[in-house]
């Protein structure tokens, strides 16, 4: 390799940013030179260059061959398109400013590296955007009045942006009809949204830092194969995690705090969700309409009650809106309002070894049928567990641990000789078997799990899932209960068998 220059032609006390009020946080950000691309690449290693740019960055890609690398010092340089496999590599934290409907970098290749930069973004304006076109017929000509304001756009296959912050863009960075994209240790801070993934696939986000998004932290949607592994999702107004009609997801090791759905999952199905920290959000993690081998566990959802929204309401982990044959195992929630929760046509999920603590109602099942419920500990919740117009399945060969349970065991093998009600206004179920001692076993794998359902999960159909008809002017009108979500709980309160139900003070 060529020696490389540190002293930049073009810098001097005119260009030094020190009193620059975007600054990138952490370390100083000195990018080691990427030596992989992508595979397909014809061109030989050996003869790559490193270009040291200038402020214009463009003219260093235009005059660069693939495989190049284009290193860019401190200071402020220029917007660009990189239209062939290179490395971007910033040293010092160089700066780039989008501008309305222009992006800071575009790429339009496959095999490309950017690391090192930092992007001032441009916000929704749409009064402004609509002038930009009015006075810019080219750009409108072959533009989309629905694009936002990005700072990145990428649409090309094989790229990995790393070591970059972006502040303040509508979106930081757009993506859609990619494969194998890879975002790692990037800041998104004050976007609309973070990043915003469509239809693509082998996405992996790891180790990046999205805070105070007014939109979304990651917007995902139609893609597969997606990774999200030990990233900080932390105040964002909406979702900190939206995976939409996504599959086949490893959502692990993130941080999901003080957002107002911290994980949500909707029409999804085959993800991962495992060993997540959510705490401080409207819904810790929230699973919608989302059927088939989700699996949910090892989470840890504590302390979530956003009282801006509803006082005192938060949920830790919730399945809702038919949301069936997922597995909720190993996971704690604690101090939530429901730390636990299945509502509203929910089916043949099973519910295993969990610890629900501190809680308002440490589970709360309402208008759902065939969920198996065992194995789980219950404990110094208001009420341990709740149950409204369903019929469930709460106990196996044993059943769950309920610090209130009462009754004797007899014969001392650990199982009550009463059964447990379960409390509810329309409540007909009991667990079986309650357990005297708190479950630590755990021994049931994710296929023992879905045999114990098939096994037990035997109730038929609830009336309201079959559709009504009526006839309308002579025609038959076939519908179905529409769905609603979130459900807004009117009988939520705190179980007090000595006073009164429902007293109006616990209304919200």
């Amino acid at each position: 390799m060529p020696p490389m220059s540190t002293t930049w032609p073009w810098s001097s006390r005119a260009c030094a940013i020190s009193d620059t009020k975007i600054k990138c946080k952490g370390k100083a950000i000195f990018a080691h030179l990427a030596l992989a691309l992508f595979i397909c690449v014809s061109f030989n290693p050996a003869s790559a260059s490193i270009i040291q740019a200038g402020a214009d960055i463009q003219t260093a890609i235009n005059s660069a061959n693939a495989g190049d690398t284009i290193v860019a010092g401190p200071g402020e340089v220029s917007r660009f398109e990189v239209d062939r496999p290179l490395t971007i590599e910033g040293q010092g934290g160089p700066i780039l400013t989008a501008a309305l409907q222009k992006p800071a970098i575009i790429v339009n290749s496959y095999g490309v590296t950017i690391t090192g930069l930092c992007i001032r973004g441009v916000g929704k304006d749409e009064s402004a955007k609509f002038n930009y076109y009015m006075q810019n017929p080219a750009a409108a000509a072959g533009g989309r009045f629905d694009d936002p304001n990005s700072a990145i756009v990428v649409r090309g296959d094989g790229i990995s942006i790393k070591n970059c912050s972006i502040f303040g863009a509508q979106v930081a960075i757009s993506a859609e009809n990619v494969r194998d994209l890879v975002l790692q240790n990037m800041t998104m801070d004050g976007c609309d949204t973070g990043a915003s993934i469509l239809q693509s696939a082998q996405v992996k986000v790891t180790a990046c830092r999205i805070i105070n998004c007014k939109k979304y932290g990651l917007d995902i949607e139609r893609s597969r194969d997606v990774v999200l592994d030990n990233n900080s999702i932390v105040n964002n107004t909406n979702a900190g995690i939206l995976l939409k009609e996504t599959n086949e997801g490893i959502i692990q090791d993130n941080i999901l705090s003080m957002n107002t759905f911290g994980l949500s999952l909707w029409n999804a199905s085959y993800n991962q969700v495992r060993r997540n920290r959510a705490d401080h959000n409207y819904y810790g993690i929230l699973v919608t309409a989302s059927s088939n081998y989700n699996n949910i566990t090892e989470n840890v959802a504590e302390d979530n009650s956003r009282s801006e929204i509803v006082k005192g309401f938060g949920i830790g982990i919730s399945l809702q809106e038919n949301s069936s044959n997922n597995l909720l195992i190993r996971n704690t929630a604690r101090g939530n309002f429901n730390g636990l929760e299945l509502s509203r046509g929910c089916k043949f999920n099973a519910v295993y070894d969990n610890n629900a603590s501190d809680n308002k109602h440490g589970i709360r099942l309402n208008e759902n049928r065939n969920n198996l419920i065992f194995g789980n500990n219950f404990f110094h919740n208001d009420i341990n567990a709740y149950e409204n117009t369903s019929l469930n399945i709460w106990n196996t060969t044993i059943g769950n641990y309920y610090n209130d349970y009462r009754g004797k065991d007899e014969n001392n093998d650990g199982i009550g000789d009463q059964p447990y009600s379960l409390p509810g206004p329309q409540s007909h179920s009991f667990d079986f078997r309650p357990l005297i001692r708190p479950y630590r076993e755990a021994e049931m794998d994710s296929a023992s799990l879905r045999t114990e359902v098939k096994k037990y999960a035997v109730y038929g159909p609830a009336d309201e899932e079959f559709p009504s008809t009526r006839i309308q002017n002579g025609v038959v009108v076939i519908s179905r209960k529409a769905s609603s979500s979130p459900p807004q709980w009117s009988d939520s309160r705190a179980f007090d068998a000595s006073a009164p139900p429902f007293q109006k003070e616990n209304d919200f």
